[in-house]
């Protein structure tokens, strides 16, 4: 495995799913970019809960059909002290598309989908 940026590692935004076939995955630089950009407006680690994900997993995760995360466009983050609100506020403000705020998982999906759009569980 090998470092994908300063900060990221190929093993962090790779599929979790665990099976041997799943080796293609394509991260968009845009979104490694994105996550650099986070990583630095926080001025602390960033971590990565789900990043890329093969259609299997993100059917078994209950993703959506087309999710970004199959295209390498999105990644599900949290930072240590940091609440949902907050580090979605730093999204905001570092670029991201799409911004969806997970209270009840406590983390923050950010994407590079080309447009906005921003959702909540609640």
């Amino acid at each position: 495995m090998y470092q994908v940026s300063e900060h990221f590692s190929e093993l962090e935004l790779m599929c979790q799913c665990g099976r041997h076939t799943c080796l293609d995955h394509i991260i968009d630089i845009k979104l490694v970019d994105l996550l650099e950009r986070i990583r630095a407006a926080v001025g602390k680690p960033v971590h990565v809960t789900s990043c890329y994900r093969c259609p299997e997993h993100n059917y078994e995760v209950g993703g959506v059909p087309n999710s970004y995360h199959t295209q390498g466009l999105a990644c599900d983050i949290w930072v240590q002290d940091m609440s949902v609100d907050e580090l979605a506020q730093v999204a905001e403000e570092c670029g991201a598309d799409g911004i969806g705020k997970y209270y009840y998982q406590d983390f923050v999906h950010v994407d590079v989908r080309g447009y906005a759009a921003r959702w909540d569980d609640l």
